[in-house]
């Protein structure tokens, strides 16, 4: 028995997840869940995963993790002027390709940038946007990279 839990925690750590930054920044970084627990967490109370449909895919809920501003911030974005930052897209992507955008304008000039919040949770990174009319849209599960780019 012991020998089969020691099999199943290598097993799970085999295939934990890490969440990769980069793109037109100065410092990309990748985070473990162990690094990720180290930075600042906020709290959203009462977040909801609402389909494009109408329908709740997943009842409100308490998240505590790392508000996508403060990774981006982090990161520290690499333009020779400010105007540039009008032309910033932040991509989250997952493992399966599915990705959302955020413009830097959205996250960091408007009050979406405080709830939008990435979380470990069932050994991997999520990604919630609270302040969506629908939630689910913007949800990522199994997130993997954030990507911060310049559009020209």
């Amino acid at each position: 028995m012991k020998i089969l839990f020691l099999f199943a925690l290598t097993f799970l750590n085999l295939f934990a997840y890490s969440l990769n930054i980069q793109g037109d920044i100065k410092e990309p970084y990748s985070l473990d869940e162990k690094e990720f627990n180290l930075l600042t967490h906020t709290t959203l109370k009462d977040v909801s995963v609402v389909c494009a449909s109408g329908e709740e895919k997943q009842k409100p809920k308490d998240l505590n993790g790392v508000l996508l501003m403060d990774l981006v911030q982090k990161a520290k974005v690499a333009i020779k002027s400010k105007k540039k930052l009008n032309q910033i897209v932040v991509l989250a992507k997952a493992t399966d390709d599915y990705a959302v955008a955020f413009s830097y304008n959205e996250i960091f000039n408007t009050d979406i940038g405080n709830s939008v919040i990435v979380v470990y949770e069932n050994n991997s990174f999520s990604l919630y946007s609270k302040k969506d009319f629908l939630t689910g849209p913007r949800h990522v599960y199994y997130l993997n990279e954030i990507k911060i780019k310049l559009i020209e």
